[in-house]
C-alpha cells in the first residue's frame, strides 16, 4: 500500500457510546476520523437509528450512507472501518469485516463473551489484518513513561499492580437514568466489570508484561437500583503468569454530588513504585531506590498537553481540563492515527483484536469465580 494514497474509510455506529457527533459539540470517533490526514470518510452506516443517518448526509453531503454492514460491504470500496456498536451486534460486524480484508479498529466492549470473538480472530490472523481496540488507555505519556521505566529496570521486577475505576451510581436519588443502555444485560453482557474493568484489566497486563493466569472475584449489587442482572460493585484478585500479583475494584459507587471519576493506578516493582491518582491527570508520581534512577529517589513528572480544539471537548477560553476524562482528546487522536499509520505499514499494530480476545477471557473467568465462589485459572484458547 503507497503511503502517499489517501485510505477511505467507512464509519459504522452512529447512535452509540464514544461515536460523538459530526460537529463540535461531541467530538469524538466520528468527529476525529474526518479530521486525519490522508483518510476520506466515504461512508457511514447505523444499525440502531435511522435518524442519524441523515445527520450524516446533513453534514458530509458526498458520503454514502447504509442502515446494513452486508449492504454496506457490498457496494462500497473501502480500506478500513471504525466500529462503534452495542457488544452483542461487535462481533457479526467484525467477522464480515475480517472476512472482507477490511482492517478495523473498534470501540469497546467487543463482545458478550470471549468465544464470540473467536471466528474473528481466526479471521483476522488469516487474512493478516490490522486491528486496534479503543483501550486508549495504556497511550496516555504517563502509561508510556512508566512501562518504559519498567522496561529500564527501574522500577525492578514486577510484584504487585492496583486499579481503581468507580463512577456515577445508576439509578436511585443519586444516580443517573437505570434505563441506558450500558446498563442492560441483554445489550453489554455485563456490569461495571464488563464496562469500565475492562480497560483497567488492559492497562494492568501492559504494565506487568504478561497476562494473567488465575482471577478471585466478587461481584456485587450493594445499592440494589438497577433492576437488571448486572453489578454495580466488583472486587478482583488477580494472580500473573510472571509471579505478580493485582487487584482491581470497579463500581457504578460514587453519589451524585461526589467526584463522578474515582480512578487510579499504582505499580510496586523490587525497586520502585508509582502512582498515578487520579488516573488520567497529567501527573505521574514516582519513587525507585534501582542505581539506574538518577538524582532524588522521589520524583513528580508533570505532562503538558496542548489543548487541540479539533480534538478536544471545549474549555471555554482555556486549555484543555486535564483533570478528568476531557484530557482524552489530546492522546485519543494520537491513538487514532497510530492505527491509521499500522495500516498503511502493513503492520497487525499494537492493540490487536488478539488483546480483546484476552481481556475478555480475564473477564469471562472473573464472571466464573464470582459465580462459584473459587479461584478459576483463565483459558486463553480457542
Amino acid at each position: 500500500m503507497s503511503n502517499t494514497r489517501i485510505l477511505k474509510a467507512v464509519h459504522i455506529g452512529l447512535s452509540v457510546g464514544h461515536a460523538g457527533s459530526f460537529d463540535d459539540s461531541k467530538p469524538r470517533l466520528i468527529h476525529d476520523f474526518r479530521r486525519l490526514e490522508g483518510v476520506e470518510v466515504v461512508a457511514y452506516c447505523e444499525l440502531y437509528d435511522p435518524s442519524y443517518l441523515d445527520d450524516a448526509k446533513k453534514h458530509h453531503p458526498n458520503a454514502n450512507v447504509y442502515s446494513s454492514v452486508d449492504d454496506l460491504i457490498a457496494n462500497e470500496e473501502f480500506d478500513l472501518a471504525c466500529v462503534v456498536l452495542l457488544p452483542r451486534d461487535v462481533p457479526d460486524a467484525l467477522l464480515k469485516l475480517a472476512n472482507a480484508g477490511k482492517h478495523f479498529m473498534v470501540d469497546k466492549q467487543f463482545a458478550h463473551k470471549s468465544e464470540d470473538l473467536h471466528e474473528v480472530v481466526r479471521a483476522v490472523r488469516r487474512n493478516e489484518l490490522t486491528t486496534f481496540l479503543a483501550y486508549p488507555v495504556r497511550f496516555h505519556p504517563a502509561m508510556q513513561d512508566l512501562r518504559g521505566l519498567i522496561d529500564e529496570g527501574v522500577m525492578g521486577d514486577p510484584l504487585f499492580v492496583e486499579g481503581r475505576f468507580v463512577t456515577g451510581q445508576v439509578g436511585g436519588p443519586h444516580g443517573s437514568d437505570p434505563l441506558g443502555v450500558p446498563y442492560r444485560m441483554e445489550t453489554e453482557g455485563g456490569g461495571n466489570l464488563h464496562y469500565v474493568g475492562c480497560h483497567l484489566l488492559d492497562g494492568m497486563r501492559y504494565l506487568m508484561g504478561c497476562e494473567i493466569k488465575s482471577v478471585q472475584a466478587m461481584n456485587g449489587r450493594p445499592l440494589g437500583y438497577i433492576e437488571e442482572p448486572i453489578e454495580d460493585l466488583s472486587i478482583l484478585a488477580l494472580e500473573y503468569e510472571n509471579g505478580g500479583y493485582g487487584s482491581l475494584v470497579c463500581g457504578y459507587m460514587s453519589a451524585r454530588g461526589a467526584p463522578e471519576w474515582d480512578r487510579g493506578l499504582v505499580f510496586r516493582g523490587a525497586e520502585g513504585q508509582a502512582n498515578w491518582t487520579p488516573m488520567l491527570a497529567p501527573r505521574l508520581e514516582v519513587s525507585s531506590a534501582s542505581e539506574k534512577w538518577s538524582g532524588s529517589p522521589e520524583k513528580v513528572i508533570d505532562y503538558t498537553l496542548p489543548a487541540v480544539p479539533a480534538f478536544a471537548f471545549p474549555v471555554p477560553g482555556g486549555p484543555v481540563d486535564q483533570s478528568s476524562g476531557t484530557i482524552g482528546r489530546v492522546w485519543f487522536h494520537n491513538w487514532i492515527r497510530r492505527f491509521v499509520d499500522d495500516v498503511r505499514a502493513g503492520d497487525r499494530g499494537v492493540l490487536t483484536i488478539d488483546d480483546a480476545l484476552y481481556v475478555l477471557q480475564s473477564i469471562d473467568a472473573a464472571y466464573e469465580s464470582a459465580r462459584t465462589g473459587r479461584r478459576v485459572e483463565v483459558n486463553y484458547g480457542l
